[in-house]
């Protein structure tokens, strides 16, 4: 039978080799995801290397495994029942801490994981569940530690406005932002309150505070963590109630539809900071994303009051490097006085090339970084042609 302990030490292995996700479906063995090569794990802790493994059958999780599992990570509650009610996954965030004997260098060392459950169905329409458990870095790095630019760093933080983290699931946006937010606490000269509603609490930036304060460094800063719907009900209402709280910024963790973004720009065009990620590749993409849900006869206005929100938009993807591993490509636009003006002239129709024109004039497009990692030797030719067709300027 599947035990915690036999999740504990699949999840820990993950963690430490660095691994971008750990997957359980039932009736599978479990999958680590090392750098995009998916491997299949043994319930003892094995990374299985050839092309056949007797009774390889054994690893694979019971339906009655599953629902433990399931259960387990969803605070003992019926995981799977609240699934059937809602008709969604299931989002939380989990932590595994090690125990060994006084002394031992690892003893109490905690590993956080973001965890998605959906439930789906086999070949005999019998219903499955399949777990998604991503490890997250205990504390990040400063800015320069991944490769950040200064350009980015001193276009991040304002008053007032807008400033968005985009990219695919699994591209670092979260660990981008946290890097940014920590840089700010720690060396910042400015003062901040920030609060935070995210789904689930991924990075905890208030262990900065807290180290600071240890170490008897006075922080000029502090952030107060959210989660949705543990304890707001969801991101557009946590944007109204922040307005009550009198924050310097808001960290939203997704602008996912027209309820969050209307309520996010509102937050901003009262004279707050707003940081926050989208699912989109691209500033171009990003800004038509946020226009298109609304309706028709709106989205001249809501154009206009995102381009007056805006001050900073980033978009990462991360990218198979010629060591085996992950490299960071990004895009970058400032809005500037002039890049909103200009921006304000255009229709909506016509924004593409006109962003397109501003990146290269005032920012960074993608397609820079990819010719500079490729020069470089960092991705290979074929990783090249491949991200020049998709990214290169009209």
């Amino acid at each position: 039978m599947f035990t915690v302990e036999d999740l504990h030490r699949a999840l820990i292995l993950a963690s430490d080799m660095g691994a971008s996700d750990l997957d359980l479906q039932t009736e599978y063995p479990m999958f680590l995801n090392l750098y995009g090569d998916h491997r299949v794990l043994t319930r003892d802790g094995r990374i299985l290397d050839t092309e056949s493994a007797e009774n390889l059958h054994l690893e694979c999780i019971l339906p009655e495994e599953m629902r433990f599992i399931a259960n387990h990570l969803f605070r003992g509650s019926a995981a799977q029942e609240e699934m059937n009610r809602t008709r969604g996954g299931l989002n939380v965030a989990y932590v595994v801490e090690e125990h060994h004997p006084i002394g031992h260098e690892r003893r109490g060392k905690k590993h956080r994981f973001r965890v998605n459950m959906v439930q789906g169905q086999n070949s005999n329409s019998e219903t499955n569940v399949q777990i998604t458990i991503r490890p997250l870095p205990g504390m990040v790095k400063f800015p320069e530690e991944y490769g950040i630019p200064d350009a980015i760093r001193e276009h991040f933080f304002h008053t007032r406005g807008m400033v968005l983290v985009t990219g695919p699931t699994g591209s670092g946006k979260t660990t981008l932002l946290a890097s940014m937010l920590r840089d700010w606490m720690e060396r910042g000269k400015h003062s901040i309150k920030l609060i935070t509603a995210e789904d689930p609490i991924e990075i905890i930036l208030q262990d900065v505070i807290t180290n600071m304060i240890h170490e008897g460094r006075i922080p000029r800063s502090f952030i107060h963590h959210a989660e949705v719907p543990t304890n707001i009900r969801d991101f557009s209402l946590s944007i109204r109630e922040a307005m009550r709280r009198h924050p310097g910024g808001a960290l939203i963790g997704e602008l996912r539809d027209k309820e969050s973004i209307a309520a996010a720009i509102e937050l901003v065009l009262t004279g707050h900071l707003v940081l926050s990620t989208t699912h989109t590749i691209g500033v171009g993409s990003t800004i038509d994303r946020l226009i298109s849900g609304f309706p028709t006869e709106e989205k001249p206005m809501k154009k206009q009051d995102l381009v007056y929100s805006l001050r900073l938009v980033v978009s990462q993807l991360l990218i198979k490097s010629t060591d085996g591993k992950y490299t960071a490509i990004r895009e970058y636009l400032p809005f500037s006085t002039s890049v909103r003006k200009k921006l304000l002239e255009t229709s909506i129709e016509d924004l593409y090339p006109v962003i397109d024109d501003l990146l290269v004039q005032h920012g960074r497009p993608m397609i820079r970084d990819i010719e500079d990692r490729y020069r470089d030797g960092i991705i290979s030719e074929e990783t090249y042609r491949i991200l020049e067709a998709e990214h290169a300027l009209a």
